[in-house]
């Protein structure tokens, strides 16, 4: 008895020394393999919610680059209609009995217009027999011709609402926007400015060729042009 106890015991000892480390090294490696399908599974899942983060952020500012556009359409559209509605395609003279009449050639004023205005009225009637020429009138006040913007800048110096020539760029500057309540200048930078006073016209436009600045009484667009004003007039 003593002898298979022995032997038993022996064999138990072989059996644990070679078949169990065996046992142990596939638990370890169901148990590395177990966890690497973990990880594995953690990273797909990582990297889809990072994928649609990304995509939704994406989209938000898909989103908010389409409502500026929108937004700046929109804003552009209520423009051109309060432009449209406050600057009509065409304009004619004044009717007769208004603050300015015109016999054809010259205008004359009421005396209960401002001082300001009469002096400029009065300038303008000096140009109406000069001829146009591009780049009269900017480097003298006084010359021989005239051509848009120094026509105008000559009736507004001479009657002190003006120091000195400006084009229709620097006229885009001048004064106050929008239309005044006796002078309006109406200007479209680096093309051709005009004016008009108690609503007749003066202008550069309109006529003959190298037709200087004259007192217009037939309609024309205003498509385009912006009104500006002196301060107060």
């Amino acid at each position: 008895m003593k002898t298979a106890s022995t032997t038993f015991a022996a064999l138990s000892l072989f059996l644990a020394a070679f078949i169990f480390p065996g046992l142990v090294s596939a638990q370890n490696g169901y148990a590395a393999s177990h966890y690497a399908a973990q990880q594995a599974a953690y990273a797909q899942q990582q990297q889809a919610a990072a994928y649609h983060a990304q995509m939704q952020q994406q989209q938000a500012w898909a989103a908010y680059h389409a409502q500026q556009q929108a937004a700046a359409y929109h804003a552009h559209q209520q423009q051109q209609m309060m432009v449209a509605r406050a600057v009509p395609v065409a304009r004619t003279a004044p009717a007769a009995g208004s603050l300015i009449r015109f016999d054809g050639k010259y205008a004359s004023c009421s005396a209960s217009l401002p001082g300001q205005v009469q002096y400029l009225i009065n300038a303008a009637n000096h140009l109406q027999n000069s001829p146009y020429v591009r780049g009269g009138g900017h480097g003298r006040v006084e010359d021989r011709a005239y051509d848009c913007s120094s026509s105008t800048s000559y009736a507004l110096i001479k009657a002190g609402l003006l120091k000195s020539p400006l084009t229709s760029v620097g006229f885009s500057q001048y004064g106050q926007p929008g239309e005044g309540r006796f002078i309006t200048i109406w200007v479209k930078p680096g093309d051709h400015v005009f004016m008009t006073v108690c609503g007749l016209r003066l202008d550069t436009s309109g006529g003959k060729v190298s037709e200087g600045p004259r007192w217009r009484t037939k309609g024309r667009s205003y498509a385009g042009f912006t009104p500006r004003h002196p301060f107060g007039l």
